[in-house]
């Protein structure tokens, strides 16, 4: 049975004393190569509720090497008064993305952002429909010609196609006619019991030889969060070729059981070095945790769950 195992027996990130911005919680990491380093941006929230996010460094996978002392990504709009939610990271042409949710009275919204040295950031707005809408990421290179993304509306993820990441800003007109046919847009939806309730994409997706590699999260019935893992035709990431059945990563240990939120583990980061998968995600909204498996046996086993 395709699983990943835990790097650690416990989370890698957890709120510190004396750090208000961040003492209700530290988790759902987004996670890139730079520079030889995995860095992260991970989620931290107040006592008020607020969410921004903080900046950290790992070496050998696990161990925190760097981790900023005050936020480096903080609300800014009225769109996102409540807070910058779950950031995904992807490297596209030299600069990273930071695909996030903006969260506001309006409630959840797609919104993007850019750096080159996780210092200095550049905020681009808001970018899908007026509508609740998040779990969003950007594919890391053209696909015909276009920039394609994957989001969630409805309980189910879709597909969307750009020219340019300028043209994702004029974007009122695209998405009133996209959500008059979204079913044409659906690439999954849920299918077993550990995922009947929602899903919702998690890291960016992966290229490889056999198709671009996604994790993503199933809700259950029971608002058990889980993770699991798809492969998209590289030139029609519309045809899933391949889903596995049962859950990758479920939630067993403490700090995955009980915290914020119980019952959670969310995905949003995943990068491959030294042969292995590294999946950083989010236990019960309230720690970072790390988990991984060998890369090459675990795309073979995906594939033979087609």
């Amino acid at each position: 049975m395709l699983k990943l195992t835990r790097a650690r027996k416990e989370p890698i990130i957890t709120p510190r004393e004396g750090r208000e911005w961040e003492a209700g919680g530290t988790f759902n990491p987004g996670a890139v190569v730079h520079r030889g380093e995995v860095h992260l941006l991970y989620r931290a929230v107040d006592a008020n509720g607020v969410s921004r996010f903080g900046h950290s460094q790992i070496r050998n996978g696990t161990e925190v090497d760097v981790r900023s002392w005050d936020p480096v990504f903080e609300p800014s709009a009225q769109w996102e008064e409540f807070g910058c939610e779950d950031p995904r990271i992807t490297k596209f042409d030299g600069t990273f993305y930071i695909t996030y949710t903006a969260f506001s009275w309006r409630g959840p919204r797609m919104a993007l952002a850019s750096t080159k040295d996780f210092v200095n950031f550049e905020k681009y707005g808001l970018i899908g429909p007026d509508c609740n809408d998040k779990d969003w990421v950007i594919f890391p290179e053209r696909i015909n010609g276009r920039i394609a993304m994957l989001h969630r509306l409805e309980s189910r993820v879709q597909i969307a196609y750009f020219e340019s990441f300028d043209s994702l800003r004029d974007h009122n007109e695209f998405w009133k006619e996209y959500l008059k046919h979204l079913n044409d847009y659906e690439v999954m939806r849920g299918k077993c019991s550990w995922e009947a309730k929602k899903i919702g994409v998690g890291p960016p997706p992966i290229k490889t030889d056999l198709g671009w590699l996604v994790i993503y999260h199933g809700v259950s019935i029971e608002s058990i969060y889980r993770a699991g893992a798809i492969l998209l035709d590289l030139d029609n990431p519309s045809k899933v070729l391949a889903r596995t059945k049962e859950p990758i990563l479920e939630p067993e240990m403490e700090f995955e059981k009980y915290g914020v939120v119980p019952n959670v583990v969310f995905p949003c980061g995943a990068v491959v070095r030294d042969g292995k998968l590294w999946i950083y995600y989010g236990g019960a909204d309230e720690s970072s945790c790390v988990a991984n498996a060998p890369f090459d046996e675990f795309l073979d086993e995906l594939e033979r769950s087609a």
